[in-house]
Formats: structure tokens, C-alpha cells, sequence
């Protein structure tokens, strides 16, 4: 099958713990550690490799953004931002089933009036019931809507009506150097507000899985940031808080997921509870290298297939765990990225052709794989 035109495509976003070395034994190893979501695998955390589309939408966003204003000086003053933005951000608290103390605690962005909240999915992922704390100090109960541990994002909807919704800005229109603030609830302490740059652009965290390139920011970011606001200077909220590098060589590394690639996600969410028209495989994969694949009778270049989803078109078609996928579509395949590349253009439901090398054998075998759509 042909795959289709897509609009605009949305990879998705791993934000790391930790950088973690996968070894063919099973066995993993634990590197540098980042402020951010639930461990995960950097090649799969769904035992899916996935490709991620827009949402479909009829041209109706439940939110616009707003060009940024052609004016040339330095904005709005800092407490003129913290006035303007703040009416619209909330405290996070996530409890379990029975827990009396909150499992963890994070800040959200209020998007329409009548109560839906953006935030990370790792700020709300395990809980049950969520207590979302406003400006005013009052309360109410909130309940998840869904979240996309891919892309850590997650929507939070309360029952109240006439809330203050923040404006949104184009995030594509950004440029390093520019002054930004990030508002969150710092270490329990809400309200609390910083300020800095931005320090880099189409930042990739994602280690050769498919992420959201990132806003890299000095201003900074502590845990309970984790969802809340990065606003430009005139009051837009450009980008939504997720992580940041904890390590004592490192200070002032921020990391911000840009709202213009964040909202179809946010939206699908809203309207089916989870983000539709990813292509997935259905496996878990490791990228074959030097040290990696010889050592264990395998090929020095490819991808190494851990693990098979048991609903994935891969058992159909005879593909086994040990197997390497070498060719994706006509393409060499050598990095986890280029097979990413491949799906991105591809839709769940399509035929997807797989070049397959077996060490047992020695021989290698060509495969159409039905694609299938993920749930996560």
C-alpha cells in the first residue's frame, strides 16, 4: 500500500531518567540521570517502535495559538508576565487508591474555561485521583483524561466553569537569546516564578527514538515545574516544562516541549483518550553495533528484535525474537532512526516491508508487515 500524505508529521517524545544501555542478555545499565518521566527504554517503552501523525480534526482547535507580536523591544516587564499568566496555572497533587499523602505533585497549564488542564503524563501517571490546587487558593477534584507517555504529556479535566485561560503562542517563531519565564510549582512551593533564555532549539533527547524536538532553556526548572508554563515576553505560553539534566556537572539545562507540536497531541487526547494514528511494529528492538552484535553471533550493523507484541503481523509472517531487521522499504537499515524514518511515512493499517536476517540460518527473507496502530 502506497502510504498516505500526512499534513504534518508528530514524532514523539522519550523524556529520559535515565540513559539506559540495553544489553541482548537482558541485562541494563544505568548512566547519567535526567529530571523527567518514568524510566523508560530509549528504543521502546510499548514493545512498539512508533510514528505519530496529527490528530484528526475537522480545522476546529479547541486551542488557537497566537502569532507573537511584530514588535521589536523587550516586552512585557516580568511582574506584568506573572500577573497576566499566573490567574492560569495549577498545582498538581496525585494520590493513589487509598493513599492520604499525594504520590507526587506538578503544575498545570489551564487551556479552556471550562476545566481542562494540560500537564506531563509523568506527573499524573500511576495516580487514581488528582487534586488540582488554583491561583486562589481553592481546590477541586480532578480527573485524567488520558496520556501519551511518549510524548509526556497529559490532560487533567475539573468540573468548574469561567477559569482563566492562558494565551498560547507560536513556539515556531522562537529564537535563542530570547527572554523567557517558567512558573510552576517549585518543590511544593506554588507560584513560584524564574526567568532566563533560550538557550537552544530542536533539542533531541530521544537517543534514536522518536521525540519532540525540544526548547532548551537556562531558566530554571526544579521537580514540580514538571507541566507548568514557559511563557515568552509578552505573556504567550510557548512551551509546556517537562525536564531537565540532574547531574552536579550540569546547571542551568532546562528542557520544554514547544505548545505548537504539543497541542494536536493534547487534542487527541481530549477526544479519544489517547493520540491516534501511530504506526507500530509491536516489538522491542536494540541497534546492533561493533561490540554489541560479532560477540553474540550477530551482525555488526542492524536492528536486533528483543521482544515481538503478541497481536503484531511480525508472528504471521514468521519473524522470531533473535531476528535483525535489515532493510526497511528498500532502505538500509543501520540505526533505530532510520527505521523511525521509514514508519513516519507510513499509517496504522498499511503494508510495511521488512528485509529480515536470521543468524540460525544464516539467510535472510523479505516480509509485508500490517501495521498496526498503538493504544498508548
Amino acid at each position: 500500500m502506497t502510504p498516505k500524505n500526512k499534513k504534518s508529521k508528530l514524532p514523539a517524545i522519550i523524556l529520559i531518567v535515565a540513559i539506559m544501555a540495553v544489553s541482548i542478555g537482558g541485562g541494563v545499565a544505568v548512566g547519567n540521570v535526567f529530571e523527567g518521566s518514568a524510566m523508560m527504554n530509549k528504543f521502546s517503552n510499548v514493545l512498539g517502535i512508533t510514528a505519530i501523525s496529527n490528530s484528526k480534526n475537522d480545522g476546529n482547535h479547541i486551542v488557537e495559538i497566537n502569532p507573537v507580536p511584530e514588535i521589536k523591544d523587550s516586552g512585557y516587564e516580568t511582574t506584568d508576565i506573572y500577573e497576566k499568566v499566573n490567574p492560569s496555572v495549577v498545582s498538581i497533587n496525585v494520590y493513589g487508591n487509598q493513599s492520604i499523602s499525594p504520590l507526587g505533585s506538578g503544575t498545570g497549564i489551564i487551556m479552556t474555561e471550562d476545566g481542562y488542564i494540560i500537564t506531563n503524563a509523568h506527573v499524573v501517571d500511576g495516580g487514581t485521583s488528582v487534586n488540582v490546587v488554583f491561583e486562589d487558593g481553592t481546590n477541586a477534584r480532578g480527573t485524567i483524561i488520558g496520556m501519551d507517555k511518549i510524548t509526556d504529556l497529559a490532560v487533567v479535566k475539573v468540573e468548574k466553569k469561567g477559569l482563566k485561560v492562558a494565551e498560547f503562542g507560536d513556539s515556531s517563531q522562537l529564537k535563542q537569546g530570547e527572554r523567557v519565564v517558567a512558573i510552576g510549582n517549585a518543590g511544593g512551593l506554588s507560584s513560584t516564578i524564574t526567568q532566563g533564555i533560550i538557550s537552544g532549539l530542536d533539542r533531541d533527547l530521544g537517543e534514536g527514538a522518536r521525540s519532540l524536538r525540544l526548547i532548551q532553556v537556562d531558566a530554571a526548572i526544579n521537580p514540580g515545574n514538571s507541566g507548568g508554563p514557559l511563557i515568552n515576553r509578552f505573556g504567550q505560553v510557548i512551551g509546556i516544562n517537562s525536564s531537565k539534566i540532574a547531574d552536579v556537572d550540569f546547571e542551568g539545562i532546562g528542557f520544554s516541549i514547544p505548545i505548537k507540536e504539543a497541542l494536536p497531541i493534547i487534542e487527541s487526547i481530549i477526544e479519544h483518550g489517547y493520540v491516534t494514528g501511530r504506526a507500530v511494529l509491536g516489538v522491542s528492538i536494540v541497534e546492533l553495533n561493533e561490540s554489541n552484535g560479532p560477540r553474540n553471533g550477530l551482525p555488526s550493523k542492524g536492528i536486533y528484535i528483543a521482544e515481538i507484541q503478541q497481536d503484531s503481523d511480525l508472528i504471521n509472517k514468521g519473524v522470531r525474537t533473535r531476528d535483525v531487521i535489515i532493510e526497511a522499504n528498500g532502505q538500509v537499515i543501520s540505526t533505530s532512526d532510520q527505521l523511525l524514518q521509514e514508519l513516519d511515512k507510513y499509517s496504522p493499517g498499511d503494508m510495511f516491508n521488512l528485509v529480515i536476517y536470521r543468524a540460525e540460518t544464516d539467510q535472510t527473507f523479505s516480509v509485508d508487515v500490517l501495521l498496526m496502530e498503538s493504544m498508548q
